[in-house]
């Protein structure tokens, strides 16, 4: 082959290898954003479902003391096991924090050159999730390797080492999700992150019940809720109306049952959603390493999914 033949097929290489390293680039970017996305919803939801048990929590010192049973064994062995759950919440939204922020690292690794950033997030990403899998009981934990740095690979041109960079990034956070999902789809580590809806509504709708039914709680924000769709709001009149009639005492007690009712549900369906989320970001790491465009239809309908579970464990806002 003659000299201009070979600088011919180098530079027709060089281009090629170019265009692949743009598209890898282009996608980590995606997949980096989508994914900090998802993880921050994922930990934003652990967050307020922990929070929920915070209000359990005073509804059974509500109840032991109106009943005049402060430090009673069965309360004190409950609102052990509810700290706990809270405690594995916590550390879970933890990795899920760090799983967020090893995105972002992605992200920038993908942008420019970031590799110490990613370095430092993936092995911090690798000690939460190894906390958490052990705070749940399980033996997995994450290969050592995982945590380690990427390597620096050559290229023909620094696109190229930089694609090389994303796709073994990408293979890492890959690889812990891997490790985490089947632990998380365990039924028994779904039980020791998530309370028994029935055991959540019974204990808070007693206390509240109790407290309501003494006229004790403003019925405003009830209240506000039925009348939003006509544009209705309560008055300075409202609580005094609703006490003097026992139906439409009734009737708002109900309604705010059956919102503890729809919190308490929530935070399993919250859950299962969380998981589903990570499910759904495993076929897009595996396109991003086979160069397959990525599809995000499943991933952001999961998400939109997690933002309304969320909307629902916050709790009702009153006056």
């Amino acid at each position: 082959m003659s000299i201009q033949g070979r600088i011919f097929a180098i530079s027709a290489l060089a281009i090629a290898v170019a265009g692949c390293s743009s598209a890898t680039l282009t996608e980590g970017t995606s997949l980096a954003k989508a994914g900090q996305t998802a993880a921050s919803q994922m930990e934003q939801n652990a967050t307020v479902s922990a929070n929920l048990l915070n209000t359990l929590k005073e509804a059974v010192a509500f109840d032991d003391g109106y009943n005049e049973q402060v430090g009673n064994p069965a309360s004190r062995t409950f609102l052990v096991n509810i700290s706990a759950i809270q405690n594995r919440l916590a550390q879970y939204a933890q990795m899920l924090e760090s799983l967020s922020a090893s995105y972002s690292a992605l992200g920038d690794l993908a942008s420019y050159d970031a590799s110490g950033t990613f370095n430092t997030s993936i092995s911090t990403l690798s000690s939460d999730a190894n906390k958490f899998l052990k705070s749940v009981g399980s033996g997995v934990q994450i290969p050592q390797d995982v945590g380690g740095a990427i390597k620096e690979i050559g290229g023909f041109a620094i696109g190229s080492i930089q694609a090389s960079q994303v796709e073994e990034a990408s293979e890492k956070i890959e690889t812990v999700l891997k490790q985490v999902i089947p632990i998380l789809k365990d039924s028994k580590t779904r039980e020791l992150l998530v309370l028994n809806a029935q055991e959540v509504t019974a204990q808070i709708n007693q206390a509240a019940v109790t407290a309501y039914a003494t006229g004790a709680y403003s019925y405003d924000s009830v209240l506000d809720q039925i009348g939003a769709p006509l544009g209705l709001k309560s008055n300075s009149g409202s609580d005094a109306i609703v006490a003097k009639n026992t139906k439409l005492k009734a009737g708002l007690l109900n309604v705010e049952i059956e919102l503890t009712n729809e919190q308490a549900t929530s935070a399993g369906a919250s859950y299962d959603k969380s998981v589903a989320a990570l499910e759904a970001l495993i076929p897009l790491h595996e396109s991003l390493n086979n160069g397959v465009p990525l599809n995000f239809g499943t991933l952001t309908t999961i998400v939109g999914e997690l933002q309304n579970a969320a909307t629902s464990l916050q709790p009702t806002k009153g006056k």
